[in-house]
């Protein structure tokens, strides 16, 4: 069975992209995390424990999300040679 990479990787990319999302927003009204928020904008540019952290985490979240399942899906296509 062979997985289709384009769907794959944009239903995953949407999935990091909440997960970032609910982070920084949770870390930016409650504090939730927010030392761990701080860390991670060290390698997502822009993110943090603030509102427009948080949507630029969703960004990070959905290219991630999307680049490395998609990628994924598409070795996997590759080895299996169905």
């Amino acid at each position: 069975m062979r997985i289709e990479a384009l769907p794959f990787g944009i239903a995953f990319g949407i999935v990091y992209a909440v997960v970032f999302f609910l982070y920084g927003i949770l870390a930016a009204l409650f504090g939730w995390g927010a030392a761990f928020a701080e860390m991670l904008g060290g390698f997502y540019p822009g993110f943090g424990p603030t509102i427009g952290g948080a949507l630029i985490g969703a960004v990070w979240g959905f290219v991630v999300g999307f680049v490395f399942f998609a990628v994924g899906a598409w070795l996997y296509n590759v080895l299996i040679r169905d």
